[in-house]
């Protein structure tokens, strides 16, 4: 288990210019999943060369749903990390593969872009192959490796958010909820990093206790 949360760490931290791409899947899928929940139309998922994204919808949430749709954004690795963890602990490795690739083929019908088009299938390949190609041992260490990645690579995110203080960026979901709350973007950012810390907490703990 230890092995599966050292290569997760080393794909989230070292080499986060690189994997950013994949959280920004996450973050967006988020918006999406949590839009559409409230039966808000999502319109587009596009993603930008910079790691960013942006989801759009047929329509803006109203108040106070908005503010559940901004937080869905960052929060989004996080819940879907600790989903998987809750299935790992059922002893469902392969269902954590093959609903994260039935995610991903859904959300690809709303993304548009060419980096969109390159990074969500490349990724449904990847999980693809995992679940279908791999030995048993090798598809469940995929498994665990990117349930930690997800919670992991979800406060990587926010650590970056605020050293490269993006919360002053007025176009961020952190300035939306100020936008909605009258809270500051800074304080927002705060908690949602506090929020994906106690996410890793508790579905690390829930990992740590499952045999590798």
């Amino acid at each position: 288990m230890f092995k599966a949360a050292l290569i997760a760490w080393i794909l989230a931290v070292p080499l986060w210019f690189v994997t950013k791409f994949l959280v920004v899947i996450a973050h967006e899928g988020g918006h999406a999943l949590v839009g559409t929940a409230l039966l808000n139309q999502v319109r587009r998922i596009s993603f930008t060369r910079d790691g960013g994204g942006g989801t759009d919808f047929a329509s803006p949430p109203p108040w106070p749903f908005v503010i559940v749709v901004a937080l869905a954004g960052y929060a989004g690795p996080s819940l879907f990390g600790l989903l998987a963890a809750a299935l790992l602990l059922h002893g469902e490795p392969g269902m954590v593969l093959w609903a994260s690739m039935a995610f991903l083929v859904l959300m690809l019908v709303t993304v548009r872009g060419c980096l969109g088009w390159i990074i969500v299938p490349a990724l449904v390949v990847g999980l693809y192959q995992l679940a279908t190609r791999a030995t048993e041992e090798m598809s469940t260490l995929g498994a665990y490796v990117w349930t930690w990645f997800l919670l992991i690579g979800a406060v990587q995110r926010m650590l970056v958010y605020l050293t490269d203080r993006t919360y002053l960026d007025k176009a961020t979901d952190t300035a939306r909820l100020q936008q909605s709350t009258l809270v500051p973007s800074e304080i927002w950012s705060v908690l949602l990093l506090l929020a994906t810390g106690a996410a890793l907490v508790w579905g690390g703990s829930m990992l740590l206790r499952m045999p590798a």
